[in-house]
Order: structure tokens, then sequence, then C-alpha cells
């Protein structure tokens, strides 16, 4: 029981980081991976006409 108590007194103490520090992300990977999205988003805008285009001629035939 006394190890038990120990451990969460140490969980307390020095908490879980999810985020680093070191981390750096370069202008040219943020605009990299902000124009991959923008493709993205206009590929799912191009679907969702081409279905609503197909499920239009679909009721009509």
């Amino acid at each position: 029981m006394e190890n038990f108590l120990e451990n969460r007194k140490k969980i307390k103490v020095a908490p879980l980081s999810f985020y680093s520090n070191d981390m750096a992300v370069s202008k040219d990977q943020l605009a990299h991976n902000q124009l991959k999205l923008t493709f993205q988003r206009d590929s799912v805008m191009n679907l969702d006409q081409k279905h609503k285009a197909w499920a239009q001629e679909n009721k009509a035939n």
C-alpha cells in the first residue's frame, strides 16, 4: 500500500507533458500543409457536388 501511495505522489509531482518545447516547424512545412489542406477541402467539395449531380440524374431516370 505504501508503494502505491509513493507512486501516486510521484505522478502528481511530475505530470506528463503532451507538448514539446523543442519542436519547431518551418514556414515551408506550414505553407505546404496549408496547401494540402486546401486541396483536400476543394476535392471533397467537388466530390460532394458530383454526388448531388449524379443523384439528380438518377432521379430523372
